[in-house]
């Protein structure tokens, strides 16, 4: 039957079809994450897919002072901000006009509202700083994720909808 034949090539034929262009889709649609890497090996630390608007902290001890500092970040419209600080002393290198919204509360400074867009957040990471990323209520050691004072970047980056399904399947 010569019609059978060819209804059997079409219907192979579609389903090569769709099966290329779903994996087409995964590989080409992306989604945005929240990414920590080394910046020398470019090796990930910590990764995770952002929706909507992800906030998260750093938290380190400061060089001189020895009191803790934290900044405070948010990811919005795939945009990375600088929100806020909060530190308990006026020690080298800290705010101390008040600019922005600024309040004293629980013996400790915070200047909130700064809102500043930022496209990566460069940080050398110090096991004398021991430097902390906290994020949904999770705190990750950084000094102990990576060498210290390694160069670590935080960014939001694009992968594809196949390392977001991989993400998700493995965590």
């Amino acid at each position: 039957m010569p019609g059978y034949h060819f209804m059997r090539n079409n219907n192979l034929f579609m389903i090569i079809l769709i099966i290329v262009l779903v994996i087409s889709s995964l590989l080409i649609v992306n989604s945005k994450w929240l990414v920590i890497k080394e910046s020398e090996s470019g090796k990930v630390i910590w990764q995770q897919p952002g929706q909507g608007t992800v906030k998260f902290a750093i938290k380190y001890l400061h060089s001189v002072e020895r009191t803790p500092v934290w900044e405070y970040f948010a990811v919005k419209d795939d945009k990375l901000y600088l929100t806020g600080t909060k530190y308990e002393s006026y020690g080298a290198g800290l705010p101390f006009l008040k600019q922005h919204t600024y309040v004293i509360e629980d013996d400790k400074f915070e200047i909130k509202n700064i809102d500043k867009e930022l496209n990566l957040i460069p940080l050398r990471v110090s096991d004398y700083a021991l430097h902390r990323f906290i994020i949904n209520k999770q705190e990750y050691k950084l000094y102990q994720m990576t060498e210290p004072q390694n160069l670590v970047i935080i960014k939001v980056k694009e992968k594809s909808l196949l390392a977001l399904l991989k993400y998700k399947l493995l965590n």
